[in-house]
């Protein structure tokens, strides 16, 4: 009983108090973070949206035809065009093409 009243006065809060959604200003400000913690060559971008109906998580960017301005800003950041394409799916397709190589590696071997 006592948990049920507890979830609905959080869904009331919540629904009186929206979390804040993020910009695509945050998106590029985290992802400046992480090339200056891993490199521009472990960035990548997808397109898991959970979220049916209701407000994205990021303003700006509801789906992948949103991704154009992203792109912009961060071009507006100084990342290269060549720094877009790694983030766009050039890392993306590194690692596979690497995954695949080592599961063709380890499927020669002997099993543990």
């Amino acid at each position: 009983m006592r948990t049920r009243r507890w979830r609905t006065v959080w869904r009331s809060g919540r629904k009186a108090n929206p979390a804040p959604r993020g910009t695509i200003s945050d998106v590029a400000d985290h992802i400046d973070h992480i090339r200056e913690v891993a490199g521009i060559d472990n960035i990548g971008i997808g397109a898991d949206f959970y979220e049916a109906t209701g407000n994205p998580m990021v303003a700006g960017l509801e789906n992948v035809t949103r991704y154009p301005y992203l792109f912009a800003e961060l071009l507006r950041r100084g990342y290269t065009d060549d720094d877009l394409l790694k983030i766009a799916g050039r890392n993306h397709l590194r690692a596979m093409r690497l995954m695949e190589k080592v599961a063709a590696e380890l499927q020669k071997s002997e099993p543990l």
